[in-house]
């Protein structure tokens, strides 16, 4: 009997990969309460914001960081492209101060109503530069005066170009098979996810361009924001490195 391949550009709302993300990867990429909860604290750390200022939450899955923001007084808009992903979170959530709903940046309006935009594991691999600059210029312009934004970056790393590597992994219900390689500025994956009981292949095909910090801080800057900082993580402990996951935070001018 042949397989029944079904193949997919990767897109974050696209409902077969959010089913894919939520059941084997679902602590990897949205992370926990106990992680929200530490991370929440690390933001107010760092932008010093009080309640009941009102909290941008930018791409919030399934909403951990959102519920933690309005549990320390904050009134909180949340959204993400999943909706998967949000009629989780509008079932995780029990305060009336967070507002969640199924968006992109495109849909945020020029309001000046946020001391705080934050993009939990921002990845932008799937726009050019120009529209990752239009999607900052919309965040800035959502924020009041001095308003921060503060983020740490999943996308794909800012690497030298590589091989293709391929790679295995048994899952709970099928065999995941990945080949992996990179060019000058894009990384490329391909992945198949094959059960064997049903003889149905799901293959994603994803390319995503690589923004390192060197790549996204001109962005931010083109965007209007200043006090531009980079660092490893969200403590702001250790500066960012070339080719690593980092975070970054600035803040609109006042």
């Amino acid at each position: 009997m042949e397989n029944e391949i079904t193949e997919i550009q990767w897109s974050w709302d696209h409902p077969i990969i959010q089913e894919i993300l939520l059941k084997y990867y679902r602590n990897w990429l949205f992370n926990t309460p106990e992680i929200a909860n530490k991370m929440v604290e690390q933001i107010t750390s760092l932008s010093n914001i009080q309640p009941p200022h009102q909290v941008l939450d930018i791409g919030c899955g399934l909403g951990y960081h959102a519920i933690e923001f309005a549990k320390r007084g904050f009134r909180v808009f949340a959204f993400d492209p999943g909706d998967k992903y949000i009629e989780i979170a509008k079932n995780n959530n029990t305060n009336a101060d967070v507002f969640f709903k199924v968006m992109t940046c495109s849909g945020l309006e020029t309001s000046e109503s946020y001391a705080l935009a934050w993009a939990g594991w921002y990845c932008p691999g799937q726009l050019s530069p120009s529209e990752v600059v239009q999607d900052f210029k919309r965040i800035h312009d959502a924020l009041i005066p001095g308003g921060w934004f503060i983020s740490n970056v999943a996308g794909k790393q800012k690497i030298y170009p590589m091989k293709k590597v391929r790679n295995w992994q048994q899952l709970s219900d099928c065999f995941a098979l990945s080949e992996k390689w990179a060019d000058e500025t894009h990384f490329h994956e391909y992945s198949w996810f094959i059960y064997p009981q049903t003889n149905k292949v799901i293959k994603i095909v994803e390319v995503e361009k690589m923004y390192g910090v060197n790549e996204l801080t001109p962005l931010l800057a083109e965007a209007g924001f200043i006090d531009i900082t980079t660092a490893k993580d969200l403590t702001g402990k250790e500066p960012a490195q070339k080719g690593e996951y980092f975070a970054f935070y600035c803040r609109k001018k006042e």
